[in-house]
Order: structure tokens, then sequence, then C-alpha cells
């Protein structure tokens, strides 16, 4: 039996959101974060210039993954058990579309141009492609068993997908969308980060609490144990940091990309999950599902700065800040 995408075991919180009306601001300020809490079907709007909860959007059934496009103007939230994908305007913080797909849409990744949206369904074993002009689905291609974290090569040409439950990892071309390769990777294979280069592809098997490294035609340069569940990863510090957000301990692992050794790990909030860097490259927010907040994390002084409350059963799974650089 295939194993529940949406997690809707919460621990129950209570929270009480202030909601502040935002004008609409230039792209190029500091970028909103949009955390999705699974738990009350809403998207809390982070404004990330001073750390604080500014809007909270209604969105579908157990929000899960998320993307953003580089200009933060539109956001794409996938519904697990709502089977749809909404979309968010950046600037207005509204919901403003929503459209049906597939039986567990979970993983989601948007490409450079903001053209295509890619969406990992958990139960159909399937990547699904999204037109974002029109809204629509225009392809989609089968992959591994329960396919989780997506990531987009930063020339938009490759996507790879982690098969959890087939233990691999596949790359995709884009224009064709044909399975280039797949490789065997660690166990239950579920966030994945790539380089600014494309040079490296880094994979959080859960099971296996390690993360491996892989070059971009997929061959494995290196493996990392890290801390009890990694989950999902994002990068710091010109790519020379790799922070590793361990589901079952409450800890985040900092790796060294040069080494790849752990250099510290840290106690954040319960249940880590998602993480995204902020445009300084060298804060990071990590979203704790049971305790409804986000970690602030310096990752150049290995410190918790800041702590930032959201909505119930907050997740974040994918790219939640804008990368405007």
């Amino acid at each position: 039996m295939k194993a529940s995408c949406c997690f809707s075991n919460i621990a129950t919180a209570v929270l009480v959101t202030v909601v502040v009306m935002v004008s609409v601001r230039p792209t190029w300020a500091s970028p909103f974060a949009y955390i999705t809490n699974q738990g009350d079907d809403t998207v809390s709007v982070i404004d990330t210039a001073d750390g604080r909860v500014v809007d909270t959007v209604g969105v579908g059934s157990k929000p899960a993954g998320v993307a953003a496009s580089r200009d933060g103007t539109r956001i794409y939230i996938t519904n697990p058990e709502g089977k749809s994908l909404s979309v968010i305007d950046g600037q207005k913080q509204k919901l403003i579309a929503s459209l049906s797909i597939g039986e567990g849409p979970l993983g989601i990744a948007i490409d450079s141009p903001g053209k295509k949206v890619y969406v990992a369904d958990w139960y159909e074993d399937k990547v699904f492609v999204i037109d974002t002009d029109k809204l629509k689905i225009t392809g989609s291609i089968a992959v591994g068993e329960s396919p989780s974290g997506l990531v987009v090569s930063p020339d938009s040409t490759k996507i790879y997908v982690a098969n959890r439950d087939s233990n691999s990892v596949s790359i995709i071309d884009a224009k064709e969308l044909k399975i280039l390769k797949t490789v065997k990777v660690g166990t239950h294979p579920f966030g994945l980060t790539v380089d600014k280069q494309g040079s490296r592809l880094y994979v959080a098997n859960v099971v296996s609490n390690d993360v491996m490294v892989l070059d971009k035609n997929l061959k494995v340069v290196g493996k990392i144990p890290v801390g009890d569940s990694p989950y999902a990863m994002s990068l710091a510090l010109g790519g020379t940091r790799l922070v590793v957000t361990n589901h079952e301990d409450d800890t985040v692992s900092v790796i060294d990309t040069v080494s790849l050794k752990v250099l510290a790990t840290i106690d954040v909030g319960e249940t880590p999950e998602g993480v995204s860097t902020l445009p300084d490259d060298r804060h990071v927010y990590v979203v704790n599902w049971f305790s409804n907040d986000v970690s602030v994390l310096d990752v150049k002084t290995s410190k918790v700065v800041g702590n930032i409350k959201t909505g119930e059963g907050s997740r974040g799974f994918g790219q939640f800040i804008p990368q405007t650089k």
C-alpha cells in the first residue's frame, strides 16, 4: 500500500493571526515568503523585509507544495487532498485561479522564465506540465513510484524528480518530455535541490538518513550522513553551504559543499520540513510543521536568530521565496 502523500495527522494548535493589508510593491523589493499551512488550508504570506506575516490566503484542501516565480508575481500551490493547483497573485496576495490536477499533486517546480510549472503526482506516478499563460495541462510523463521532490535545471532544459518508493531519481528532457536517465539513490528520496551552475544535484533520503550528491548526469559523487529523516534542502553562501531539514529530530544540518561534511547541527522548531534561502544568501527560513512556525537561521553563524508564527501545520515544501537574483 502506498504511503499517504498528505500526512494529515497534524498536531493540534491554536493560532491567532493578525492580517495586515499590504499594498502592491515593486518585484525588486525584498520578496514575500509563502508558507503552506496544511491544517487550515491557507498560505501565510511573510514580508521578508521585517519577518512578519502580513496576509493569509485561503487555497485548496491540505496545501503542501509551493513554487514561486522568480519575479514573485505568481505563486503556485499544490493541494494533495483537494487534487488541485491554486494560483496566488504575488502582488495583490489573492487567490486568482484553481486547476484540477491528478490524484495527489505534491512536489512542484517552475522553470526560470515562469512559463511552465511541473507537478509530481504522488498517486498517479506522473509529472504533469502546466502552461502558466493558459493555466492548462499540456503534457505528462510517467515516472517512478510516489514522485515527490522536483527541481528544474537553471537553464530550464531538464527536470529532476525524486521517486520516493522506487528509491531513485530521474532526469527528464523538458522539451521532449522523455526520461533521459534514472539512477538508484538512498532509501526513500524526497527533497531535491540543484546548484546555480546546474552541475550538482542534492538528494535528501528520508529513511537512509543521508544526502547524496550527484552530477548533472546523475553520477553519484558523494554521500553525507545527516540527522533523522532528512526532508528538504536549500543552498546558501554562494552555494558553499547546504541546509538540510531533519524531520524527526527537530534539527537542520549545515553541510560544507566543498568538503561534503556536516559543519553544524542546529535545533529548530518541531518537525522541520520546507526550507528556502532569503535574497541576502545568508539567512534561511525553516518551516516547522508541528510547531506552526518558521525558524530564521543565520547560516554564517549557524544560529537561529528569529521565529515567525504561521498557520496550522506549516509545510512549505518547495521554493517558497522568489529567487530574484
